[in-house]
């Protein structure tokens, strides 16, 4: 339903949703109506900035061809920054919005370095969660989409930084896909391991995500047992208010 102005009385500049009694201001509505346009676009940004970094990194291209690739691929990112800057712009609580934007305004700024270009690539990826309205549909995004991405652009990030390196036993592509599974499993065999300081990087920063995985799997299931709870004893009330 159409938002209708909010109680002009309580002096905030409010917008009141009738259908579900919620109330934001107007900047609230504001970088929501963006986020909401913008979503699609830029998850598909995001999969056509890993097809970029994909063929720049597995395929043998020309100096003339590779700067094309780079050309795109920055501009892609310009996108992403174009969007932070709205969303930045739009909101009314600026400090607030930073906080609670700080990483990913982190992740816009330390991508410019060349230790840690990979991680562009990674916080595309996260553009794909906002497709998911809710918490239930964000995990299952998370754990069905982004995840494997995210092997795939480790198992990237870490051939590129290994397979040229002096004593690095991750030559092949395949070695980084089976070293990237392994440590996200936080198994470590120890048979391939990287020894460059971005190869490293990313094998800290695919550690952190196989502990975060195994919280996002645990909260999901113990969310789904919760609702089923909390349905099956609104549905006993019910039933005795009618007895």
């Amino acid at each position: 339903m159409a938002p209708t102005q909010g109680n002009p009385l309580n002096g905030k500049d409010t917008i009141d949703f009738l259908n579900d009694g919620e109330t934001e201001t107007r900047a609230e509505h504001a970088v929501h109506v963006w986020e909401r346009w913008s979503t699609i676009p830029l998850a598909i940004l995001a999969l056509v900035y890993l097809g970029l970094y994909s063929m720049e990194v597995l395929g043998h291209w020309t100096s003339v061809v590779l700067f094309d690739f780079v050309a795109m691929s920055d501009v892609i990112w310009g996108i992403f920054i174009v969007d932070f800057l709205a969303r930045f712009i739009l909101s009314n609580q600026k400090g607030r919005f930073l906080r609670a934007n700080a990483i990913e305004l982190v992740s816009l700024v330390l991508p410019f370095f060349r230790a840690f270009r990979m991680f562009r690539v990674v916080i595309a990826l996260g553009f794909l969660s906002r497709v998911g309205k809710t918490l239930s549909a964000r995990i299952n995004i998370y754990v069905g989409l982004i995840l494997p991405l995210l092997i795939y652009v480790c198992a990237l990030g870490v051939y590129e930084a290994e397979h040229l390196a002096p004593g690095a036993n991750i030559k092949q592509f395949g070695d980084a896909t089976w070293w990237a599974f392994v440590t996200l499993a936080t198994v470590g065999y120890g048979d391939y391991y990287p020894v460059t300081f971005e190869g490293r990087m990313i094998a800290v920063f695919l550690m952190i995500a196989g502990l975060a995985f195994v919280s996002v799997i645990a909260v999901s299931v113990a969310t789904m047992f919760l609702n089923r709870l909390e349905y099956d004893i609104t549905k006993r009330k019910n039933s005795t208010k009618r007895k």
